[in-house]
């Protein structure tokens, strides 16, 4: 019998190996409430979703839901305003856009503290003429310590700020430390129109930590509805446990009838993100041939880079799976597993240069 994992975690809150299990019996249609009644989650730990550099994007995050690692982004397309009163007019630099990017240049290859403290000086003189990518990224070296002294109060001063004039990461992070009352007072109603406000405009950890919330009553009255139509929202902006839980809801027939290819289609999705919940769904319906050709060597491969994340039932498949396969799949199995981590560490690399 296929047992699949439900994820429901908050990643601002960056809970470890968070999951749900619920038990596939039948293709009859299982609401999600099901699913949250059989929740195994672990405490989590309390940390903003910002990394050790401001983040620029309302995309979802690069780094995946496996522990301990945080979810960062590249920055966007530099914000132009233009003037659109008159044809042929020309497009006119946002203030302090010059500032914001030379900041940007000097904080990523800093050599040393010096260029840290001077991309600091240019975030804050570009925050100042009202940049508010620029007032994200000075919020965010405040709270992380990134070339000035840790101060939340301060960060959370240039987080609000940018939030307001409508920046997603901005408001995703005023959320975050709403929510927890880290450097400003608990409140949870705000933190919820601070998340909604990110995720309307397509800011991935935001859409999935809103769906997270619904589903669980925390701040909002419970909504199924709603948690599954951020849950894909989330997926389809590519996040790697929004991806998971659709697949669940996919699996469950939580979204109408049981629906296992488009389930598999979006494990696997999440799966090559690193995700060890989509992962360990993905192998077991290798295993089974749950609308996928059986492949044991594959499934292993998948079992193996889950319980290497400190999986314990991916770990518990492996063994079981070790013994049912010859010793050339096994080892095929873990050559493709070391190629996999071998890729994704070169796109973390890659993705390290936009932390900002």
């Amino acid at each position: 019998m296929m047992i699949v994992r439900f994820v429901l975690c908050f990643s601002f809150l960056l809970a470890a190996a968070c999951g749900r299990k619920h038990e596939v019996s039948s293709p009859a249609s299982q609401p999600l409430e099901t699913i949250n009644a059989a929740v195994k989650t672990n405490a989590p730990t309390a940390s903003v979703t910002a990394s050790a550099a401001p983040s620029e994007t309302n995309g979802p995050a690069s780094s995946t839901q496996s522990p301990p690692a945080e979810a960062t982004a590249p920055p966007p397309t530099n914000i132009v305003s233009s003037a659109t009163n008159a044809p042929g007019a020309e497009a006119i630099p946002t203030p302090g856009q010059d500032q914001y990017q030379q900041a940007l240049t000097l904080i990523r290859r800093a050599g040393g503290r010096e260029d840290l403290e001077t991309g600091v000086k240019l975030l804050r003189e570009a925050a100042d003429q009202g940049n508010a990518s620029a007032q994200h990224a000075l919020g965010v070296c405040y709270f992380t310590g990134v070339g000035v002294a840790k101060n939340p109060e301060e960060a959370m001063i240039w987080l609000n700020k940018s939030a307001s004039q409508g920046n997603a990461n901005a408001q995703f992070k005023v959320a975050s430390l709403l929510i927890r009352g880290q450097g400003v007072p608990k409140n949870e109603a705000r933190a919820l129109e601070m998340l909604q406000a990110a995720a309307r405009q397509g800011h991935g950890e935001a859409q999935y930590n809103l769906a997270t919330l619904y589903a669980t009553g925390r701040a909002v009255s419970k909504d199924a509805k709603e948690a599954a139509t951020w849950f894909r929202k989330a997926a389809e902006s590519g996040h790697p446990a929004a991806q998971s839980n659709l697949g669940v809801l996919y699996a469950s027939g939580s979204l109408g009838e049981t629906n296992m290819t488009e389930a598999v289609r979006w494990w696997k999705k999440g799966a090559e993100q690193g995700q060890p919940s989509a992962m360990f769904n993905l192998a077991q319906a290798l295993i089974e041939g749950k609308a996928v050709e059986k492949d044991f060597v594959e499934a292993y491969k998948w079992c193996n880079l889950a319980a290497d994340q400190g999986d314990r039932e991916a770990a518990q498949l492996r063994a079981a799976l070790s013994t049912e396969i010859s010793l050339a799949d096994l080892g095929e199995g873990l050559k493709r597993s070391r190629e996999f981590k071998s890729d994704l560490q070169r796109r973390a690399a890659d993705e390290k240069e936009n932390l900002f």
